[in-house]
């Protein structure tokens, strides 16, 4: 299995665990989204709607996208699967590291996959000279907006740049913006008409929402883009209560998003000079996440905070050695519970 965060099963009293190994909105779910998902339970006894109308009409309402445009699936990584077997390109092209899923689903399906590696002493800044002469035609560009795990924000210069590389050179671009309303300041987004051609864009309100056991992503894509992702889906991809969580979240999304970007961008900062305090070197980011280079390694310290029900994020899946973890922002008390047992736990046996 792909290693990815949220395991709180996996130890013995997963309720009490606090887990910094996914990147979730602490301040959710939002209570008017969780009674219209409660509501919607009275009717499992008939199959959802296929065409997912009211979370269609009230994404686009939100967005200002048309509904043709719209795709809904169980979970951001099923859309990535059905995107990719929906495009079929020739390759995927990836700055490196990043999401492990992107090159996991075109391994799936037998597509190439083409590393484009981001330095690590530049903060693992891209090199735009190194993308686009990479692109070729029927590629597939994948960014993540903000890079996962290094939180990086792409500047309007440079989405914009590459696009228009795509564009001129017959490649595409997957845009990942999956954490972009947790972000703070605001990233760019190029998801706004006119659509930019080559674009097709992915969002989740697991993330934004606090919804992670609903399974709920989004994708929005021209037409034709659209409809040849749809295919790849099941007759049924989205269930009654997360349709109705997530057509809840769309129609009244502040001030909830904006208030939590505020307490999360706060919190960073905070938990950013405490793990700097602690030896940590924590690279610079505008996401609800930190990736930082731990005082000793990444397995020794998932194993030392696992006793005390907290886990972190080792980074091998995204190709990075194990000195690397990355950390979800959480809530204030969530993050001092963090900062006091790694500073018990960090030292405990000195290298």
């Amino acid at each position: 299995m792909r290693e990815h965060g949220g395991r709180i099963f996996d130890l013995p009293h997963p309720e009490g665990v606090l887990d910094f190994s996914s990147n979730i909105n602490p301040y959710g779910p939002p209570p008017h989204a969780l009674r219209a998902a409660a509501r919607a339970l009275k009717r499992v006894s008939v199959y959802p709607d296929p065409d997912q109308r009211a979370l269609k009409g009230a994404f686009s309402r939100w967005t200002g996208l048309p509904q043709e445009m719209l795709v809904f699936g169980n979970g951001a990584s099923e859309l990535i699967g059905a995107t990719l077997a929906g495009l079929r390109p020739r390759q995927v092209v990836l700055p490196v590291p990043t999401f492990g899923e992107y090159s996991a689903w075109a391994e799936r399906l037998g597509i190439p996959v083409l590393p484009v590696p981001l330095e690590e002493s530049r903060n693992f800044a891209p090199s735009h000279d190194a993308l686009r002469s990479a692109l070729g035609p029927r590629d597939l560009l994948v960014l993540c907006q903000p890079n996962n795990p290094t939180g990086r924000a792409w500047t309007r210069e440079e989405i914009t740049s590459l696009l228009e590389a795509c564009a001129a050179g017959g490649a595409r671009m997957l845009l990942d913006e999956c954490f972009l309303h947790l972000t703070w300041p605001a990233a760019f987004s190029p998801a706004s008409l006119p659509w930019p051609a080559p674009l097709t864009v992915l969002r989740a309100f697991t993330k934004d929402f606090s919804a992670p056991g609903l399974r709920l992503g989004a994708l929005a894509a021209p037409p034709e883009t659209a409809r040849a992702v749809r295919e790849h889906l099941q007759p049924w991809p989205v269930n009654t209560p997360g349709e109705a969580f997530a057509a809840a979240c769309a129609a009244r999304p502040e001030p909830f998003l904006t208030r939590s970007r505020q307490l999360l961008a706060a919190e960073r900062r905070t938990l950013t000079r405490g793990l700097e305090a602690l030896g940590f070197r924590v690279l610079p980011g505008a996401a609800n996440f930190l990736l930082c280079r731990a005082p000793l390694p990444g397995g020794t310290l998932a194993e030392r905070l696992r006793p005390r029900d907290i886990l972190v994020r080792r980074c091998g899946s995204f190709g990075l050695e194990d000195r690397w973890i990355r950390l979800g922002v959480k809530d204030r008390a969530s993050n001092r519970r963090l900062l006091l047992a790694l500073e018990k736990v960090v030292y405990a046996d000195p290298e």
